[in-house]
């Protein structure tokens, strides 16, 4: 009789360890923790380093940035007992070597370091279903192979990044790419990157801009065009089209800066990810630049996305007030109508806007607007 009981436990402690891995799902850690999620895992399409915030409570209803960091070539592998590969360089370095982040960061790992525009949007929706992001804050940076891979989920799902950090990616937008404008992108590059050259992206944030004149306009060559003497940003003006130069990494005035570090070879990601203003002003950008809490007054707008006409329907006849804003948060629109209006928006870049309508009393309800 004791022996039966003790096979009977054997087997029940079996079956229950059994349970726990067969049914264990993202979130893997628990906070402060950095987590190696092997491919093959219930669902992932990668296998990818998870790290959760100290303030992580996955039990609260609370939400958390998301950083997808992309690694580089060098660090590819098989996302199993290659793994530990993407520890080398950038946001997961950061962490084992003892920093905290305010946000979930994961970091995936493939065999060719190339990650397309689907396998961001495969791999969003991978996370956004069994993480508590805040969809408002997703953030994507990368690094060599993985700026390109950054510059790829920017051209193809902009409308879902709150920010981009692309470093020393090559070139891989299309020109004309100007409804980039309205996301906040910061980009790194050396002079002297012989591995990835510097034209990479110049000619990413010149197919940004759309505009004559080249960034490199005002960059201060020395004598041969040589680099500058001094690290340099160039930052786009959206409401004048032009460009400026400063001294320095210099964070995006508007919503585009593109430094240039007058040396490193191609190593231009370490001093830019120990760099607390690169994270801060991430940190700072949402996709929700307006701030209304409640949906107080009633409309339908439509289509959406749309490319010539919007139209917006609420329920009464009563005057109200619609201002359409970019995603920088200026307002480039306003009007008074009562119960309908159709909106000519062919004018419009292509990129995410926002409609806010203010009825009687202040009452108010903003809705995102993609116009292709």
């Amino acid at each position: 009789m004791k022996i039966k009981t003790q096979k009977i436990i054997v087997l029940c402690f079996f079956v229950l360890c059994s349970t726990i891995v067969l049914t264990a799902q993202a979130p893997y850690g628990n906070a402060g923790d950095h987590t190696p999620v092997e491919f093959g895992s219930p669902d992932t399409p990668f296998g990818y380093y998870e790290y959760l915030p100290l303030n992580f409570n996955n039990a609260s209803s609370d939400t958390y940035a998301l950083v997808l960091f992309y690694h580089g070539y060098g660090e590819r592998g098989n996302g199993t007992t290659d793994l530990d590969d993407v520890l080398l360089f950038g946001p997961p370095k950061l962490i084992q070597q003892g920093s905290d982040f305010e946000a979930i960061i994961i970091s995936p790992q493939n065999s060719d370091a190339n990650y397309s525009a689907s396998d961001f949007l495969n791999f969003y929706n991978y996370l956004i279903n069994n993480y508590p992001i805040d969809l408002n804050r997703v953030y994507v940076t990368g690094l060599s192979s993985g700026g390109a891979s950054t510059w790829g989920a920017l051209q193809g799902h902009y409308d879902k990044i709150a920010a981009a950090v692309p470093i020393c990616g090559t070139g891989i937008l299309n020109d004309p790419s100007d409804f980039l404008q309205q996301t906040p992108i910061w980009t790194f590059h050396s002079f002297n990157d012989n591995v990835i050259g510097v034209n990479n992206t110049i000619n990413n944030v010149n197919d940004i801009a759309n505009i004559s004149s080249s960034v490199m306009s005002v960059y201060p060559y020395e004598s041969g065009n040589s680099a500058a003497s001094e690290d340099y940003s160039m930052l786009f003006d959206t409401t004048n089209q032009t460009w400026s130069s400063a001294v320095g990494a210099i964070e995006p005035a508007d919503n585009l800066s593109f430094t240039l570090y007058k040396d490193g070879g191609h190593d231009s990601w370490t001093r830019t990810y120990n760099n607390p203003m690169v994270w801060n002003w991430m940190f700072a950008q949402s996709l929700s630049v307006l701030n209304v809490e409640e949906e107080l007054i009633g409309f339908n707008l439509y289509p959406n996305p749309t490319s010539e006409r919007v139209n917006i329907v609420t329920k009464d006849d009563a005057e109200k007030t619609i201002e359409i804003y970019n995603l920088a948060g200026r307002k480039i629109y306003d009007s008074l109508f009562f119960r309908a209006l159709s909106l000519d928006v062919s004018s419009y870049s292509s990129g995410v806007y926002f409609a806010k309508v203010i009825g009687e009393d202040n009452r108010q309800k903003v809705v995102k607007i993609i116009i292709n």
